[in-house]
């Protein structure tokens, strides 16, 4: 029972550091309220095909992005390269580097959006200045993790984060916490992390919080046999900056080698279905694989995204 009171202890000791980053002693809504909103961008075709459902299944390089408690559970270097084509023509790209030693799991991450350059507009000159203007954001992260027992992992990560408009710039520096474990019920596992976690950063004379979110989520197996399998997964999300929601996943397995997956996240207001698949090619001795991708509707308005992800374990 020590790992699970563990466990329990950080839940609640970093639930109530959410709840109080934002107490304002009254109701309004909280929409556009914090900076760096770049950070809830999903990152990785295999978590986003999963209704981003994914703080209990993350298991590989791509847990830096969602709970850095899954760097535990790898046994083999991986490093990880995922591209998307974001919204209204911006490029959102990631890497990610993982890699055992000893008894704990080390790994580097960097994340950038890249904004495509617009005219600059003026109350002088409304039509444009013929003056273009850049605008992007960046992320570089260090996280560990160690298992403790067959059940559970918890792991921690510290970024720099950076954003740029023009030629004013500014950056912070964030952390996340996260744990996976395993009831020893069936396959289920319970999870929570609490991400970008920092101080509130004043840029001229605006002052904003950090955009923290909260995950809760639970995962099983529901079918599992013969190189056939099914897992579903759930998270939910508690942001400081807008109304919670629910992500919802599951994924079909063949022989370890060929995966469906789709997810659904509800009470959001884009991005509600994804769809995606995943392959492991053949290795080449001992270099192994995988290709995944991700589809993500985001209406009418701005279309659907679409993601992909290459990763190599060795």
């Amino acid at each position: 029972m020590k790992p699970f009171k563990l466990m329990v202890f950080f839940l609640i000791l970093f639930y109530e550091g959410c709840l109080a980053q934002f107490d304002y002693g009254f109701e309004f809504s909280k929409s556009g309220t914090a900076g760096f909103q770049f950070l809830k961008i999903g990152v990785g075709a295999h978590q986003t095909a999963l209704g981003e459902a994914v703080s209990g299944l993350v298991n590989d390089a791509q847990s830096v992005f969602w709970n850095p408690a899954g760097l535990g559970w790898m046994q083999k270097r991986q490093i990880t390269a995922s591209y998307t084509n974001w919204l209204i023509d911006s490029q959102h790209s990631s890497v990610a580097l993982a890699f055992p030693f000893h008894s704990v799991v080390f790994a580097f991450d960097l994340v950038s959006l890249n904004i495509k350059q617009f005219e600059e507009t003026t109350v002088e000159n409304p039509t444009g200045t013929d003056r273009m203007v850049d605008a992007g954001n960046l992320l570089f992260g260090f996280a560990v993790a160690k298992r403790f027992t067959d059940r559970l992992t918890i792991g921690g990560q510290v970024k720099y984060v950076q954003e740029k408009l023009d030629d004013v710039s500014f950056g912070n520096i964030l952390f996340d916490v996260g744990t996976i474990y395993f009831t020893g019920f069936r396959d289920l596992r319970l999870s929570f992390s609490f991400q970008h976690f920092g101080p509130d950063k004043k840029v001229f004379d605006q002052k904003f919080k950090m955009p923290l979110l909260f995950r809760v989520g639970a995962g099983d197996n529901i079918i599992e046999n013969n190189g056939f399998r099914v897992t579903t997964a759930i998270d939910l999300v508690h942001p400081t900056d807008n109304n919670e929601w629910v992500n919802w996943g599951v994924e079909t397995m063949f022989l370890d080698a060929f995966a469906l997956r789709g997810g659904y996240r509800f009470n959001v207001d884009e991005g509600n279905l994804t769809l995606g698949f995943g392959l492991a090619p053949p290795g080449l001795q001992k270099l192994q694989p995988n290709i995944d991708y991700a589809y993500v509707s985001f209406g009418d308005i701005f279309g659907a995204t679409h993601r992909f992800t290459l990763g190599f374990s060795f």
